[in-house]
């Protein structure tokens, strides 16, 4: 590609060349219409500046093409960072989700420990206040058994001093 880019540009330059060396012997100026107006240029400036309008056309195309290839690959590229982006953050988002429903279930295994706690905490509890209520009763019973035990028998005798 390169090499045949090359010949081009010498065959170009060769073509060039011959039209140049063959417009300087002619004499006659040729006239040029614009705007209203009538210029007589020498042959070898007609040739010359027609070299440079195709030139500036080229490089005009050149630019214009290159400009286009820029714009859709930025395009392409934008696109695709956008969807790029989309993606990351729905991952993220998942992920988020994820994470709050691992901290919800925790939060619940959490709270079920808490109550189960709680409840053998309570029966505990209960059952040691039954114990005491157990062992309250017996001793009023017993109280109330040696009460009248010593009723029965009568008044203790004193003792002497």
């Amino acid at each position: 590609m390169v090499l045949l880019g090359v010949v081009l540009v010498l065959l170009g330059l060769g073509l060039g060349a011959l039209l140049v060396a063959g417009s300087v012997r002619l004499d006659d100026p040729v006239p040029v219409h614009v705007l209203g107006g009538t210029i007589e240029l020498p042959p070898v400036v007609f040739l010359v500046s027609g070299m440079v309008v195709i030139s500036i056309f080229w490089l005009g195309w050149v630019v214009l093409r290159t400009g286009l290839k820029r714009g859709h690959r930025r395009r392409v590229e934008a696109r695709e960072a956008r969807k790029a982006a989309e993606e990351e953050r729905l991952a993220q988002e998942q992920r988020m989700k994820e994470e709050v429903e691992a901290r919800e279930r925790a939060l619940e295994a959490e709270r079920r420990r808490h109550e189960e706690e709680t409840a053998r905490l309570r029966q505990e509890a209960e059952q040691r206040v039954a114990e005491q209520h157990v062992a309250t009763e017996t001793a009023r019973r017993r109280a109330e058994v040696a009460e009248a035990r010593t009723e029965e028998e009568g008044p203790a005798p004193e003792a002497p001093r």
